[in-house]
């Protein structure tokens, strides 16, 4: 594994045991290994980093344990076509994973909306990550449960404040049953709106959306529709995308000089097993 991702032996050993503490077998624990390796190379982290960004977003997105190449391919497709990069976007997605799913976001649109704002505000991965955890949890607070009002159409009722901002502007936070919409489609029909909106009503929402803290990041975020469709047709097509940017860095000197070590420190466990020795 290690020749072939031209990795040092060492780093590939240290990666597996990340995953083998996880109490995954050795199947789940090599696949998810190679992938992370993939991803520690694109991201030019180390490969504790990239195993813990890997892990929050298999995790968080209850994803199964062979999805590991989904991640890396998501991942770099969107570093090759937007201003933010592949450890930007992990990083972003550590903070947000488990609360994004919760809302019903994909893990490709989620990763998509985190894109659009690192490179709309070119802020740090952290603010970012931690921003649109604050916006998820702001959407979907629930003043009281609500749940038992069969009878009612729901129209009547308000969940909490943005709930209320979004009726004025004819998008609906909940669905006919009064249950919460899949955030990551709420998101997206408010951005398909947002230029309609005259500048007062962009600030009452984005105020009442994401607080005053969060409001410039808010409307980065919301404020072109044809960006964000389009970082989402780049996320839901990333099939194989992290084997193409991979095959760049195989083409460099590191790469070449770590396949050699790796060669040498074969040759020498070969000779310690062997009769001639």
């Amino acid at each position: 594994m290690a020749s072939n991702l031209g990795q040092k032996t060492n780093d590939v050993i240290k990666a597996s045991a990340l995953f083998y503490q996880q109490g995954l077998d050795t199947k789940e624990a090599l696949e998810l290994t190679t992938n992370t390796m993939k991803l520690a190379t694109l991201a030019g982290n180390d490969f504790e980093t990239a195993t813990q960004e890997m892990t929050s977003a298999i995790r968080g997105f209850k994803m199964e344990m062979d999805e590991g190449g989904r991640v890396t391919d998501v991942y770099s497709n969107l570093a090759a076509h937007a201003a933010a990069s592949v450890d930007d976007i992990a990083q972003a997605m550590a903070r947000t994973a488990s609360i994004a799913n919760s809302a019903g976001m994909s893990f490709e649109n989620t990763s998509a909306f985190l894109t659009q704002m690192i490179e709309t505000t070119q802020e740090s991965a952290e603010n970012i990550g931690t921003s649109l955890k604050t916006i998820i949890a702001r959407f979907t607070e629930l003043k009281e449960n609500v749940a038992g009002t069969a009878d009612s159409e729901f129209e009547d009722l308000d969940f909490n404040k943005v709930d209320k901002a979004l009726k004025s502007v004819g998008v609906e936070l909940k669905d006919v049953d009064g249950q919460f919409r899949n955030l990551d489609d709420v998101f997206l029909e408010l951005s398909q709106k947002w230029d309609s909106l005259d500048r007062n009503t962009q600030r009452y929402v984005a105020t009442i959306a994401a607080g005053s803290r969060q409001q410039s990041r808010f409307i980065a975020m919301m404020d072109s529709y044809e960006r964000t469709a389009e970082l989402m047709d780049i996320a839901a097509e990333s099939e194989g995308k992290a084997d193409e940017q991979f095959a760049k860095y195989a083409d460099t000197m590191e790469y070449k000089l770590n396949q050699l070590n790796t060669k040498w420190e074969e040759f020498r466990v070969n000779i310690l097993n062997s009769d001639v020795f």
